[in-house]
């Protein structure tokens, strides 16, 4: 469209340069062979025309605007509507069916949700029984595991210690590494290393804790017993086998109890790798 509109005035141009040229030559020759001045007669003749089409311009303007301002219809058959009158109602008319699709389209998705929503009935409550269930086994490990705690250090640790120990295992369990008490065991019956690295590893296999945390745990409680040992060493050499008193105990997939609290006759294997 837009070369249209440059096109157009180019042509007209043309046309109007070649009708210029080819009266100049007309007139030209009628006066210099003829001695006819074309003048004379076309003057008259372009002025007349001239004014005709001024008229009309002036005129078309006048009426349209009168017609327009006054809102006239000059049709016979069919009455025509104001203009913004049409345009009114064609905004009411696309509003109104907008509207009616848009209640169809609310309404179907209230259906479906409504069928969703029954099938999701019980998704609250099975997360919650999940949690539950999850809690009630983590406490449960955490139960058996101070039993064991009890059963394998009451010859080594003194009441006091054994309880500290008790309360380091609660935070060994919920990871506050920071709020570890340092105890000592027995002077008359002493913890060795090894005996140390076995038990953290057994129940930090039980409450799922890695390697370097258990170590961290062992060497923060009993730093008189593992003044030579390192944090990494340990990590790497929990699972040592040797002479001990305090033998590995691993457990079986999906079990946490303990082989020694069931007089397992396996718990005296204290050399399992």
């Amino acid at each position: 469209m837009t070369n249209s509109i440059k096109i157009s005035p180019q042509r007209t141009s043309f046309i109007l340069s070649v009708s210029v040229i080819l009266y100049w030559a007309t007139d030209s020759y009628l006066y210099f062979n003829c001695h006819i001045d074309m003048m004379e007669y076309s003057t008259p003749v372009i002025l007349y025309i001239t004014a005709m089409i001024l008229a009309c311009g002036v005129l078309k303007h006048f009426f349209f605007r009168f017609i327009t301002k006054n809102e006239l219809s000059l049709s016979f058959d069919k009455q025509v509507k104001p203009f913004h009158i049409e345009r009114t109602e064609q905004i009411k008319e696309i509003e109104s069916t907008y509207s009616e699709g848009r209640k169809i389209n609310l309404e179907k998705p209230v259906v479906e949700n409504c069928v969703k929503h029954d099938y999701m009935d019980n998704y609250e409550v099975r997360v919650a029984e999940i949690e539950r269930e999850k809690a009630e086994r983590q406490a449960d490990i955490k139960r058996v595991i101070h039993e064991y705690t009890t059963f394998v250090m009451m010859e080594f640790l003194s009441k006091e210690n054994l309880e500290t120990l008790h309360e380091n295992i609660e935070y060994f369990a919920h990871g506050q590494s920071e709020l570890y008490k340092p105890i000592r065991s027995r002077l008359d019956n002493p913890l060795r290393s090894i005996d140390l690295m076995h038990f953290v590893w057994n129940i930090g296999e039980r409450l799922n804790i890695s390697l370097i945390d258990r170590a961290t745990f062992i060497h923060s409680m009993f730093t008189h017993e593992l003044k030579d040992a390192s944090i990494k060493y340990l990590a790497k050499n929990l699972r040592t086998s040797g002479v001990c008193k305090i033998a590995l105990d691993i457990p079986k997939t999906g079990d946490y109890h303990f082989k020694c609290m069931k007089n397992d006759p396996e718990s005296d294997l204290g050399s399992i790798n």
